[in-house]
């Protein structure tokens, strides 16, 4: 029995030490990081939509959080039928991350287009192409640039 009440013991102990690694794991993974990006600030947005209607783009982008590669912001636009001259309002939250060397990749939820954006940065500059797919299956793309404006 001494035997069995050692193996127990041992095994109890061990999955004790699993757990409060994997708990203090999760813990930590949650805590904000010191932000490796340094992108937080105003840019300055402008862009081009070229699927389904071509619609020039312009507003601003705030990043407003930042935690080790990952950021949250907001992106305001204002899109402008490049045919009609109507325009429309477009805003929604941003969140993203740095996916390498300089290459950031982020998601924007504008109306009921979420558009995917990846782009390279230079300098205080990124450049890059987006893509959506609405509700309804309608893909839209286009490219971007912004700048930034303040830190």
């Amino acid at each position: 029995m001494s035997v069995n009440g050692r193996a127990l013991s041992r095994s109890g102990a061990l999955a004790a030490l699993i757990a409060s690694l994997s708990l203090s794991s999760c813990l930590k993974s949650t805590e904000p990081q010191p932000s490796t990006l340094q992108l937080s600030g105003t840019w300055s947005y402008t862009g081009l939509q070229t699927s389904p209607v071509t619609e020039s783009l312009a507003g601003s982008l705030t990043i407003s959080r930042e935690s080790g590669t990952s950021f949250q912001g907001r992106l305001d636009l204002v899109g402008t039928n490049s045919q009609s001259g109507q325009t429309r309002v477009l805003g929604g939250l941003v969140s993203g991350a740095e996916s390498s060397g300089n290459v950031i990749d982020f998601d924007a939820d504008l109306e009921t287009t979420p558009r995917r954006h990846v782009g390279q940065i230079v300098a205080d500059t990124i450049t890059g192409t987006w893509v959506g797919e609405g509700s309804n299956g309608t893909m839209s793309s286009g490219t971007f640039r912004v700048e930034r404006e303040s830190r």
